[in-house]
Formats: structure tokens, sequence, C-alpha cells
């Protein structure tokens, strides 16, 4: 069974880590990569910073050869940058032919990465993990759960799941709302402050876990680390 995993990947140097620290809150997310002669070609969304330091800073950039604007979104900006393959960058094309990885997701501050991946085992997860530390990174396994358990995604536990289904086909989240915490609750069987307690806690798992701010990120309650072998450390 295939496997989705979160990773926050860090070091130096980073693609594109000395034009983001030039611009503090910038963040990029990929948008597409490939292999290139000329070295890796991203396509990335920029927002979250001043785009006038973040251009000024990319020139000055080891990691970048060159860059163009391609399109400006107002609050984001799509960019095509060609990395320089010389700074001893990985290159993703590679990496993911190696393991057999396939990104979905690559959100970069200054100097880190939070990846998502889906690879096809536990053993895919452990070489990506181990050739990314082989290039000097550190790397953290923020999470790892089957690619069917959209629950596990989340952070959520089935009573939370359950409480949150009910809540919003019941009209709870509605404006206004077609049912009350009170009536929730009987249904449930528990007080209504229980009932308030488990939905807060679902929104938040999920809002941390599609919205969560990057800078600190935090691994979630319940997942341990993992070493280059694949297996887990569990939590204390």
């Amino acid at each position: 069974m295939t496997l989705i995993a979160e990773l926050r990947i860090s070091g130096d140097p980073f693609a594109l880590g000395r034009a983001l620290e030039a611009a503090p809150g910038m963040r990029v997310e990929t948008e597409y990569s490939v292999s290139a002669p000329v070295g890796p070609v991203v396509f990335l969304w920029a927002r979250g910073g001043e785009f006038e330091a973040f251009e000024s800073a990319l020139p000055e950039d080891p990691t970048v050869q060159e860059f163009e604007l391609i399109e400006d979104g107002g609050d984001r900006r799509l960019y095509e940058v060609v990395l320089d393959d010389t700074s001893g960058l990985i290159d993703p094309g590679v990496l993911h032919r190696q393991t057999s990885a396939s990104q979905l997701r690559m959100v970069t501050g200054a100097n880190y990465a939070i990846v998502t991946e889906r690879l096809p085992d536990h053993e895919s997860l452990a070489a990506y993990i181990a050739r990314c530390r082989d290039h000097g990174y550190e790397v953290e396994l923020l999470r790892a759960y089957p690619a069917d358990d959209q629950h596990e995604r989340y952070d959520l536990s089935a009573k939370q799941v359950e409480a949150l289904c009910a809540a919003l086909e019941a009209g709870y989240f509605e404006t206004p709302r077609d049912t009350d915490l009170d009536t929730l609750a009987e249904a449930f069987d528990i007080s209504e402050q229980a009932l308030s307690e488990r939905l807060r806690r679902g929104v938040a798992a999920v809002l941390q876990s599609t919205i969560g701010e990057l800078d600190g990120h935090e691994r979630p309650p319940g997942v341990g680390r993992v070493d280059a072998s694949g297996s887990g450390t569990p939590p204390g």
C-alpha cells in the first residue's frame, strides 16, 4: 500500500534560502519541477513577503542561475527559476526517480521546506530520507499514513471524525445554525462541554494540517521521529 509522508527538510545550502531570508515572511510553493541540462527548473508561487526584496535578492542567491516572473496575481507571483546544480543542491527529479517518490506539495521557507510525498512503501521512504541526509540535510518525519487513510492525513481521532461529520450534516457550522450543541451532545450521549472540546480539537487538527503556520512547525501529537531505516521512535 502506498504511503503519504510529510517531512521537514532543512540545511544549507537550500534552494532560494538567501532570497527568502531577504524577504521575511515570504514562502514559496513549488507547482512543478523538472530536471534539465542547465540545472533543475522549478515553477513556484511566492507569497507572504515583499516581492521587490525577494526579486532583488534572487540574482545574488548562490542557488539560483536565473529567474523569470511568469504571472503577477497580486498577493502572489509565479516564477520560473533555474537552480544552480553545482551548489550542492539535491536534484528533486533524480531524488524522485531513485526512490519512486511523487511530490504532492512543497512549501519552502528560508533554508527549510515542508514536503509531502507519495511513496510505494516504508523502504522507499527510508531511502528518501537517507539520500536527503547523504546530501547533508536534516530530515524530520512529521507524519506518514496509508494513502487511502484521509482521516490520518489530518491527525483526527475516530471520535473527532464522527463528531465533525455529524455537526456538518446537522448544519451546526451554517449561519445561522440549523442545530445547537446541546442537541448534538444528546445524540452522542455526552455532555455539551465534552462535545464542544471534541469539535474544537478536531477543527484545530484540520487547520494545523492545512493552513498551520510553517514557522516553528511542530510534530503533531503521537507522531514520532523516523531514522533512515524507516523505523519510528515512539512518542514519550
